[in-house]
C-alpha cells in the first residue's frame, strides 16, 4: 500500500498549491504509517517461522522475539559509501538498517555489490546472505512495434520525428544528467550530431537545478533536449522502444534497473561501468566510467551513425534481460527461506 501512495505524491509533485501540498502531506503520512511496521506481535507472528521486512529495520516486538527467523532485503549502502549525496535522516536509517544484520539473523539482496556492502558494514555471516535480483515487468516493459502508437507517444511528449536518445531516472545529482546533457550538447554544437535529440524521463524535473544551469551553457543545443517529466507506466514500453540507444551515466547503484527495462524494450545501452551496473548489462551494452566525457561522446556517435551496431546491441540486449524475471527472484527467495530453516539458531 505504501508504495501506491507514494506514486500519487510523485504525480501530483508539481501542483504547489495549498490544498495539493496538504494532500501529499497526508498520503505520506499514511504511507510512512503502512510500512513502519508492528510495535507488537501479532496472533499470526506468533505461529510464522519467518518474518522478512521488505524495507523498514525490525520493529521492537519482532526483535524480540527468537522464534522468528528474521529477513531484511537490502537493496544498497548508498547514504554510507556516498554521503555528499545523501541527508542526515537517510544516515539513521542506514544505522537502523545494519543493526538488524547480526549474525543470527539473514539478508537478501538484490546485486553482487550490495552482497560485498553487507559483508563490509554489517556483521551477518556470508552464508546467511542470499542474492536475488531484481526483474522488469514482461507487461509493462517489452518492444512496441505499433506505429500509431509509437508516433502518438511522440506527439504527447513533444519528441520530433528524428531519432532520439533516452534517459530515464529520477533527477537526483547522483544519477549523472548535467555530464549527460554536457557529452550531448557538445556534439550537437561541433555539429556532429545534428539529427538526434535527448530525451529525458523521471519526476521532479526541477529537483536538479545543475540541469538548467547546464542547458543554460549551449543554447544551441538546449532545443534538442526534451524534459519529459514522469511518465505512467502505461507509456514507458514507447517511449523505450522509440529510442536509438539509452544512456545511463548514474555514479552508483544498487542495481540499476532502468537499464534492464530499456534492455527488455530491445534497445542498446550506453551505462556506467560502476558499482551493480555490470552485473546487469554485461556484455550486453557499452559501459563507461560515468565521468569520461569523451568517451560518452565517442560512444554516442558510434550508435548514431552505425545501425548495424545499434542491430546487434538490440539483438544482445533482449537475450540478456531473459536473465532476470520476477519467477527466478520468487524462486530464490524460496531457495533462502529453506536455507534457513535448516541452519542452527545463533
Amino acid at each position: 500500500m505504501g508504495f501506491k501512495l507514494g506514486s500519487r505524491v510523485h504525480r501530483s509533485i508539481e501542483n504547489r498549491s495549498l490544498p495539493a501540498r496538504a494532500y501529499r502531506w497526508l498520503l505520506a503520512e499514511t504511507a510512512r504509517a503502512c510500512i513502519a511496521g508492528e510495535s507488537v506481535l501479532t496472533s499470526d507472528m506468533l505461529d510464522a517461522d519467518i518474518f522478512h521486512s521488505l524495507h523498514q529495520p525490525f520493529p521492537p516486538a519482532v526483535r524480540q522475539a527468537n522464534h522468528l527467523r528474521k529477513f531484511m532485503t537490502v537493496y544498497d549502502f548508498n547514504p554510507l559509501k556516498y554521503p555528499e549525496f545523501f541527508g542526515g535522516s537517510d544516515s539513521q536509517y542506514m544505522d537502523n538498517l545494519i543493526a538488524c544484520l547480526t549474525p543470527d539473523n539473514f539478508a537478501f539482496c538484490i546485486s553482487e555489490t550490495v552482497r560485498d556492502d553487507i559483508l563490509k558494514f554489517s556483521t551477518i555471516p556470508p552464508e546467511r546472505i542470499f542474492l536475488t535480483p531484481l526483474a522488469a515487468d514482461e507487461n509493462i516493459f517489452y518492444p512496441e512495434t505499433n506505429a500509431p502508437i509509437l508516433a502518438a507517444i511522440r506527439s504527447q511528449y513533444h519528441i520530433p520525428e528524428e531519432n532520439y536518445f533516452l534517459s530515464l531516472s529520477a533527477h537526483a545529482p547522483h544519477k549523472n544528467f548535467p555530464h549527460l546533457i554536457h557529452c550531448f550538447s557538445t556534439l550537437v554544437e561541433t555539429g556532429e550530431l545534428n539529427d538526434t535529440n535527448l530525451v529525458l524521463v523521471g519526476p521532479n524535473p526541477n529537483r536538479n537545478p545543475e540541469v538548467r544551469e547546464t542547458l543554460a551553457k549551449y543554447p544551441k543545443a538546449a532545443a534538442r533536449v526534451i524534459i519529459a517529466g514522469r511518465v505512467p507506466d502505461e507509456h514507458l514500453a514507447a517511449i523505450y522502444s522509440g529510442a536509438s540507444a539509452f544512456l545511463f551515466p548514474s555514479l552508483f547503484e544498487g542495481f540499476g534497473i532502468p537499464p534492464l527495462e530499456a534492455m527488455q524494450c530491445g534497445i542498446p545501452v550506453i551505462a556506467s561501468n560502476t558499482t551493480s551496473m555490470p552485473e546487469v548489462i554485461g556484455d550486453a551494452g557499452i559501459l563507461l566510467p560515468p565521468t569520461d566525457a569523451d568517451g560518452w561522446r565517442q560512444a554516442m556517435l558510434r550508435l548514431a551513425r552505425q545501425p548495424a551496431l545499434r542491430a546487434a546491441f538490440s539483438e544482445k540486449s533482449r537475450q540478456r534481460a531473459k536473465l532476470f524475471s520476477w519467477h527466478r527472484f520468487i524462486q530464490q527467495t524460496l531457495d533462502g527461506y529453506r536455507a534457513s530453516l535448516q541452519m542452527p539458531r545463533s
